[in-house]
């Protein structure tokens, strides 16, 4: 379709000469437009934003940049503006105003991360807009909302009244040595010292997700590692006579290296406490020892950043033996390379999905 367009353009520029001034510049006008719109359909994503994505201040700290946008209307929804921050819910009648936003690859994980998926989610819904109806991603609550307040028309982007200088220290926080990553750490629990009880247990569309296996949404917990943490959600997985805790990091804006060294090292912190002890606390569930790791990256590790993960807590491992590792792909797929050493896998896909659910699958799949 592109080169449809370029050859159309080319076409234009050998009859030049015969044209006005003023027809030549509307000509320009629309193969401009015309080629702008079909890189717009072949590179980028759009996204239906309401709240805090309006903010261009946000865009330039998160992004570097502003991104370009168009006004467009949400029907059948309204906007809930009784919590901190706003989210969308189904409400006959209603009809949210907002903006399509248009993003690079990296530009919507750099997004993903301010948006805490998976506390947010994105779908797929149909706005109207100068261009007609058309299907774009929005953002919203996975869980239920706490306090319910429904408005369509909303000037502000938030309730936060320190919205710039929670943009700031969030943006200061975020790891930029690696590419965006989604982690795992994986911990075997101890079923003689406790069981998670029922009442605990709840079920989401990423548990419906796990086959073969009981798994279990427990909850939300924000997770601590030297002057960096993030918010991070807990699920619970039994097989037979074994259990797994799972902490879930999509999109993470930790640094993988400092998130091993302290997750192997035993001195990750919830709450100002030790993070298995806590977890005991809670959840009457005991961690054994250390996680099993797995870090799912957008992109290519360049070989040194590699070998720093993979020799994550180890201190006696020889590092001819992890260079070897970090130069071996075990997979046996062209879809993904796999390197693994001890307690660490990194998985380095081919095609890395805008969509959670979607990687998900994947990492399920291998």
């Amino acid at each position: 379709m592109l080169m449809k367009v370029l050859k159309g353009e080319i076409a234009v520029k050998q009859s030049k000469a015969l044209l006005s001034p003023f027809v030549l510049t509307l000509f320009n006008v629309l193969i401009y437009q015309k080629t702008k719109s079909v890189i717009w359909e072949i590179f980028m994503y759009k996204i239906f934003v309401y709240g805090t994505l309006k903010s261009e201040y946000l865009q330039n700290k998160l992004l570097g940049h502003t991104l370009e946008s168009y006004d467009a209307k949400l029907d059948g929804y309204s906007i809930n503006t009784g919590e901190k921050y706003f989210n969308v819910i189904p409400n006959d009648g209603g009809c949210v105003k907002g903006k399509v936003l248009l993003l690079s690859e990296k530009d919507i994980l750099y997004i993903d991360q301010w948006e805490s998926v998976p506390m947010y989610i994105k779908d797929k819904v149909k706005v109207h807009s100068k261009y007609g109806y058309e299907d774009v991603y929005i953002y919203i609550k996975k869980d239920k909302e706490d306090k319910i307040k429904l408005q369509d028309d909303v000037f502000n982007m938030s309730n936060n009244e320190n919205l710039e200088a929670t943009i700031d220290e969030f943006a200061g926080d975020r790891d930029m040595e690696f590419p965006v990553c989604d982690i795992y750490l994986n911990y075997h629990i101890d079923l003689n010292a406790g069981v998670l009880s029922d009442s605990k247990k709840s079920h989401d569309v990423f548990t419906e997700q796990v086959k073969n296996k009981e798994a279990s949404f427990i909850g939300y917990e924000d997770l601590y590692y030297e002057n960096g943490g993030q918010q991070v959600s807990l699920y619970y997985t039994e097989d037979h006579e074994k259990a797994t805790l799972t902490v879930v990091i999509p999109v993470s804006t930790c640094n993988p290296v400092k998130l091993c060294d302290k997750a192997f090292g035993g001195k990750l912190k919830t709450e100002g406490k030790d993070f298995a002890d806590y977890i005991y606390s809670k959840y009457n569930i005991k961690v054994l020892k250390k996680p099993k790791v797995i870090i799912y990256s957008s992109g290519e590790i360049d070989k040194l950043k590699k070998v720093e993960v993979l020799s994550a807590g180890e201190s006696d491992v020889k590092s001819n033996e992890i260079i070897e590792v970090a130069d071996t792909d075990i997979s046996r797929s062209e879809d993904v390379k796999v390197y693994a050493f001890n307690n660490v896998r990194i998985c380095i896909p081919k095609s890395f999905a805008p969509c959670y659910m979607d990687r998900l699958k994947s990492l399920l799949s291998l």
